[in-house]
This record gives C-alpha cells, structure tokens and sequence, in this order.
C-alpha cells in the first residue's frame, strides 16, 4: 500500500517495495499532508508519472475519509471523476465502495463512536446499498471505467463482523453489478470471528466467478490477512514499513514474501479417495 504525500516519495517506496516481493500496489489518493497524495497532484501527469514509475499493476482508491479520521472534501461524484482521472493516467484498477452514490449512515472513522459499532455484532454491514438507483448508477461507473481499459473492484468495509453468509451475500450483489474483483472487509474480535472469516474465504472461493479479497479488521485478522490467500483470497496489503501514527494491521512486505516463499505443498492436487491414508 502507497500512502506518501508526494510523486517522489511514493515512487521511492514503489522501488523499495518492488525489491522486497510486492507484485502490484494500491495508491491511496486521499491525503491529509502525511498519509496519501496531496490534492494538488491528483492530475493526469503527475499521477501518471507515478504509475508509470513501475511496471506492475497498480490500483487507486479516493476513499471518503482521510487517516486523521476528517471527511474528504468531494461527494461521490467528485471522488469518482478522481478515480477516472487516475486510469486516464495509468492505474489500472480503481476501489469504489459498495454504497457509492447512497452512503450508508455510522459513526465516523477512527472515533471512539466507531469502535462502539464494531464492537456491537448487531451492527449494520456499513459500505453496501440496496438502492436501486445507486445501484444503476454504480453499474454505470463500472462500465464507463472499463471502456476507459481500467477494472472495478468494489469493496466494503463492513465495520462490523460478517457471518460466512453474509459475507457471501454481499460478495454476490457486487459480482451481479458488475464488478471486476471485490474486496469484503469484516470485522474479528476473537479467535472465533477469524474461524468465521477464513470460512467466509473458502465459501467465496467456491461460489464466485471473479477474484476477490477477504479479509477484516482488529488485531485477531491478522493472521488471517497471511492465511486468506492459501484458500483463495487473490492477495494481502502489505506496507513497506511503520511510520509513527500509521496503519499497523497491514504485515509488512518482506515478512509476508518470505512466509508465502516458504509455505509450500499445500494446496491439495487429488481428491481425498485417491491420497493415500494412514
């Protein structure tokens, strides 16, 4: 994940990144003046000096909030002509979320508010809508980023913990607006909630036609972040390092290159009546 400020700062990390295994990049767009891309430079040439700084693919998300917890200044509208501009650019993948165009109502990000709603297992999924016309206007977007030759991943983080059905429900509306890949992000308080969540992976694994991420939030899914893409997740966010105030959820590059590096023979080749058993 590439969370710098400047061009030249992300394009650094990109180098180091390349050089400690990652193989693709996600580049949050929203800044703050620490964390993500000054506003200023969210144009066609400089974006595209960035992305054309690496060979491998890169994603651009333009969230509604920034990592100091404050809203972005743009309505959907606007974040969505960002994502645009960043394929015009070279991205190639944009992350809208699932309630684009009909925000769903929480607390917000990083409030002591919010950890009240993840915490409360009856909380509503947040980042997903039902409403036919955001809907419609969603498949719209995803068409209009296709013909400029950019995918759609649509994501939603839930902020709250996802029962394997539930995760699969939201996963299958995604897919049947036309998304490219999406992202499911639950929520784990225990050891159980991750039990639940790398189920979840499984059961996505099987019944969706298009890649996918599942994953959550809270310190319990980190293990998970490592294990999802063995049973079918297509990747884990890494970070090139931890600055002070950052975002210590996501394992760091090279610790997970050298875990998938040395966990091999695992995924099962034949079908249980033919192994041999003891």
């Amino acid at each position: 994940m590439i969370s710098e400020p400047t061009v030249g700062e992300a394009r650094s990390v990109m180098k180091h990144s390349e050089f400690e295994g990652a193989d693709s990049f996600i580049v949050n767009l929203m800044g703050d003046g620490e964390f993500g891309l000054e506003r200023s430079l969210l144009n066609e040439a400089d974006l595209g000096e960035l992305f054309r700084s690496t060979s491998l693919p890169s994603m651009a998300c333009y969230y509604r909030w920034k990592y100091t917890g404050e809203r972005v200044d743009e309505d959907d509208e606007e974040r969505m002509e960002i994502l645009r501009t960043a394929v015009r650019a070279g991205a190639r993948a944009v992350d809208m979320v699932g309630d684009t165009f009909n925000p769903t109502p929480g607390p917000d990000e990083f409030s002591d508010e919010a950890t009240e709603y993840s915490l409360d297992p009856d909380s509503t999924a947040r980042e997903f809508t039902t409403d036919p016309d955001a809907i419609d206007r969603q498949r719209e977007e995803i068409k209009a980023i296709n013909e400029l030759g950019g995918e759609v991943q649509l994501t939603a983080h839930t902020r709250t913990h996802l029962s394997p059905d539930r995760a699969l429900e939201i996963a299958t509306a995604f897919e049947r607006r036309g998304a490219d890949m999406v992202k499911i992000v639950s929520v784990d308080t225990s050891w159980e909630d991750l039990l639940e969540t790398l189920e979840a992976t499984v059961l996505l694994n099987r019944e969706l036609e298009i890649p996918f991420i599942m994953m959550s939030h809270g310190e319990h899914g980190v293990l998970g972040r490592y294990m999802a893409p063995f049973l079918g997740s297509m990747l884990c966010f890494t970070q090139h390092e931890y600055p002070p105030g950052g975002f210590y959820l996501q394992p760091l590059t090279p610790n997970v290159r050298a875990v998938f590096d040395s966990i091999r023979n695992v995924t099962p080749t034949r079908e249980p009546a033919d192994q041999s058993w003891l």
